[in-house]
């Protein structure tokens, strides 16, 4: 376990860098996941915080980098941590439905997306407007997809749709090319 600052936020998305890392390695999370705790847990939990990978300093300063961390820090308080909502018991998707769903290859986007194939539990999130080269299989629950409507509510931006006629297109906001195509035959998380 880490711990980690609140370095951005997009509605109920909080985008964290653990510290002691760079900003490389930053990350987003749902204001509720059970990802993200209370300074404290760890020590209730019986675990020990660990520095990051890549840690940028000698690993033997690591107890007083972390004590002058949480010394200046504006620690938040445990009222501010929800609980993770209980997921769905079976998966309801079907082929064409519609959703907004988390960019993977840039994770501050949340884009326009269709269920493009099912099986089991799994589905395959196509993002509208865009050739297959940000498609994925997630899991039916996963925390990456939410129903249409959600970023408006939630005050987190809407990616517009792109456009499948052009024949290469990064994203705006993309740091480099599309990539190879995903494929709906072969599900993998």
């Amino acid at each position: 376990t880490c711990i980690a600052t609140v370095v951005g936020v997009q509605g109920p998305r909080l985008r964290l860098r653990l510290d002691g890392g760079d900003n490389k390695n930053d990350f987003w999370r749902l204001v509720d996941s059970g990802e993200v705790h209370p300074i404290g847990h760890c020590e209730r939990s019986g675990g020990m915080l660990q520095p990051p990978l890549g840690f940028r300093m000698n690993a033997s300063s690591w107890p007083m980098f972390l004590l002058k961390t949480l010394n200046k820090a504006d620690i938040a308080l445990d009222s501010y941590f929800k609980q993770e909502p209980a997921s769905p018991r079976t998966n309801e998707f079907r082929v064409g439905m519609k959703l907004e769903a988390l960019d993977r290859k840039n994770p501050h986007l949340i884009c326009p997306a269709t269920v493009g194939a099912v099986k089991d539990d799994m589905i395959f999130v196509t993002f509208d407007g865009w050739r297959g080269a940000f498609d994925y299989w997630c899991r039916y629950d996963s925390r990456d997809i939410f129903p249409v409507g959600w970023c408006r509510r939630s005050g987190h931006p809407l990616q517009p749709p792109g456009n499948k006629g052009a024949k290469y297109k990064t994203r705006p906001g993309s740091s480099g090319a599309a990539g190879a195509a995903g494929t709906a035959s072969s599900p993998s998380i």
